[in-house]
C-alpha cells in the first residue's frame, strides 16, 4: 500500500516543476509579446496609460472593411491611394445629425499637401449611415491617405466602418484619425513595420551591421583558431606565461579602452569608415580561450600520429584541429556575431555620416524631441532581432556542443 503515496507525490513534484517552468516561461516570453503587440498597435494605443493586450488591427473585424478600402485606393493586400480613385468610407450613426467634416491634414512643418489639395471631399447621408467619398483628382499617387474627421458629441452612438486610430476629444466634436483610411488588409496589420522601413535606410542600416559583424566573425575566428592552437599544442618558453596573461586581459573593463582606440583610429584617419567598425575588434581573447579547450580536448594520438607522417603545425590545425572544432567555432561565431550586431556605444563614437549607420543607431529614427514613436520603434526592433533569432534556431545544436564541449580537457 505504500508505493501509491510515493507515486502520487513523484507526479505532484512533477507537476510542480513544470509550472514552475511554464511559468518561467511565460514571465521571460512577455517582453517579446509586448514588443511584438506594440509594434501593431496605433500610436494611441501604445501610448495610453491602460494597456492594450489585442491591438485593433489584430482584430479580423477590421480585416474586411480595410481590404475594402484598400482594394478602392489601389490594392486589396497594400491598399494605397492612387490618381482617379475614390475611397468610400460608412460611419454608421443610425440618424442623421450634423454633417461630419473630413480633412486631411498636412504634414508637420509643410504648408501644403498635394493629397490634401487635389483630393475632393463628398458626403451623403444614407440608410443610418455617413458615407464619406474621397478622390484623388491629381495625377499623382500615394501610398498612404491619412484621414482627419470630426462628428458632433450629439450623436448617441456611432461607429466607424474601420476603427480608427486615435480619439480625440475636440469641444463640442470628436476627433477622429487615420493614419490610412485605404491600408489593404497586409498593409492595416503591418502599417508599421511598413512606415519604418521608409521611415530611414534600414536596407543600408542592415547592410552595414551585417558587413561589419560577419567581418569581424571571419576574421576573428582566423586569428582565434591560430592563437589558441599555439597555445594549446605548440611547446614554446614561457607559454604559460602568455596564455595567463592573455586572461589577465579580460579584467580590463571595455569602457577603459574606448578612448585609446579613439585616439588611434584618428591618427590613422579611420574613422567613419568600415575599418573602425571591425579592425579593433578582430581580436577576441575569449576566442582564444574557447577554441584553446577545445584542442585540448581533442586525442593527443591523432597529432602524435600526424607528426609520425611529417605533417607540420600548419598541417594539423587545417587537417584535425579545425574541422573536430566546428561547435566551438560555431559558438565563438554565434557571440562574436550577436556582440558585433548589437553593438550600440562603439558605433556611435566612431562614425558620423547616416551612411555608416548600424542597424542598432538606426532605432533612434522613431525617438526625438517631440516624442517618441512606439508603434514604429518596436517594429524596427522586430525587424532588427529577427536575423539574431532565426540564426540561433538554425545552429542551436551546434551552439549547445559548443558550450557542453568547451570545458572538456
Amino acid at each position: 500500500m505504500r508505493p501509491k503515496p510515493l507515486r502520487w507525490r513523484a507526479l505532484l513534484g512533477q507537476i510542480a516543476v513544470y509550472a514552475v517552468l511554464i511559468a518561467g516561461s511565460v514571465v521571460m516570453a512577455f517582453p517579446f509579446y509586448w514588443m511584438l503587440s506594440t509594434s501593431l498597435k496605433s500610436p494611441q494605443e501604445a501610448q495610453q496609460a491602460v494597456p492594450v493586450w489585442v491591438p485593433e488591427r489584430l482584430k479580423p473585424a477590421n480585416w474586411a472593411a480595410a481590404a475594402r478600402l484598400g482594394a478602392q485606393g489601389g490594392s486589396r493586400w497594400w491598399g494605397g491611394y492612387r490618381a482617379g480613385r475614390s475611397v468610400v468610407l460608412r460611419v454608421y450613426t443610425g440618424e442623421k445629425g450634423p454633417e461630419p467634416v473630413v480633412t486631411i491634414p498636412t504634414p508637420p512643418a509643410a504648408f501644403s499637401d498635394p493629397r490634401a489639395d487635389n483630393t475632393r471631399v463628398e458626403t451623403a447621408f444614407k440608410d443610418g449611415w455617413w458615407e464619406v467619398t474621397l478622390t484623388n483628382g491629381g495625377q499623382e499617387s500615394f501610398r498612404l491617405l491619412p484621414v482627419r474627421m470630426h462628428i458632433a458629441k450629439s450623436y448617441r452612438e456611432f461607429r466607424p466602418e474601420l476603427q480608427p486610430d486615435s480619439v480625440s476629444s475636440r469641444g463640442e466634436d470628436w476627433e477622429l484619425g487615420w493614419s490610412n483610411l485605404a491600408p489593404g488588409v497586409l498593409g492595416y496589420v503591418f502599417h508599421n513595420f511598413r512606415e519604418a522601413w521608409y521611415t530611414a535606410p534600414f536596407g543600408r542600416y542592415f547592410f552595414n551591421s551585417f558587413f561589419t559583424a560577419l567581418a569581424q566573425v571571419l576574421g576573428g575566428l582566423v586569428i582565434a583558431a591560430m592563437a589558441a592552437f599555439a597555445l594549446a599544442r605548440i611547446p614554446f618558453p614561457g607559454k604559460e606565461f602568455v596564455f595567463s596573461l592573455i586572461i589577465a586581459t579580460l579584467m580590463i573593463p571595455g569602457e577603459v579602452l574606448l578612448i585609446p582606440n579613439y585616439i588611434l583610429l584618428a591618427r590613422l584617419e579611420w574613422l567613419d569608415t568600415y575599418y573602425a567598425l571591425i579592425v579593433p575588434w578582430l581580436a577576441s581573447v575569449f576566442g582564444i580561450f574557447l577554441l584553446r579547450q577545445f584542442y585540448l580536448s581533442l586525442p593527443q594520438d591523432l597529432f602524435d600520429a600526424a607528426r609520425i607522417d611529417g605533417a607540420t603545425y600548419w598541417a594539423q590545425l587545417w587537417r584535425i584541429a579545425l574541422p573536430l572544432s566546428v561547435p566551438g567555432m560555431i559558438t565563438y561565431g554565434i557571440f562574436t556575431f550577436l556582440g558585433a550586431y548589437n553593438a550600440l556605444l562603439w558605433p556611435l563614437i566612431v562614425t558620423n555620416s547616416p551612411e555608416m549607420r548600424t542597424i542598432q543607431l538606426g532605432l533612434q529614427s522613431f525617438i526625438g524631441e517631440a516624442g517618441s514613436d512606439y508603434g514604429g520603434l518596436m517594429a524596427a526592433s522586430t525587424l532588427s532581432i529577427l536575423p539574431i533569432v532565426l540564426g540561433y534556431f538554425l545552429a542551436q545544436k551546434q551552439f549547445i556542443q559548443g558550450v557542453a564541449r568547451s570545458g572538456i580537457k
